[in-house]
């Protein structure tokens, strides 16, 4: 869906219509979608263990690592161009869900981890 997005030439014209600054809010919160997502499917696969053990971390940078690519492709796109505060907007995203998921999985009092979807 980002990639299909990210592709169509005329859609900073369709977001000219919208109050400024709230582009970075939905690049803010499909980012965090993403690395919701990406997480999961580290965390519940089994081919990978390393990968498992990392989950957050490896969704957290292959988000970011992500929103660079997405901003790069865009220079090849017409009438789109790389901005620097969307891929802040992206890593935000999804360091937002890296900061929600580490707080509500922080460890109990006995020293345990706590793990919630």
């Amino acid at each position: 869906m980002i990639y299909v997005l990210s592709s169509i030439s005329d859609f900073h014209i369709r977001l000219d219509k919208i109050p400024q600054g709230t582009d970075k809010i939905i690049h803010a919160v499909i980012y965090f979608i993403l690395c919701l997502l990406i997480r999961r499917a580290f965390f519940y696969q089994n081919r990978f263990p390393l990968l498992k053990s990392y989950a957050l971390m490896g969704a957290f940078i292959f988000s970011v690592v992500y929103g660079l690519l997405d901003e790069y492709h865009q220079r090849s796109v017409p009438n789109r161009s790389v901005d620097f505060y969307d891929f802040l907007a992206d890593a935000g995203g999804a360091l937002l869900y890296v900061a929600i998921f580490w707080l509500r999985n922080r460890q109990d009092d006995n020293g345990r981890e706590l793990q919630k979807g």
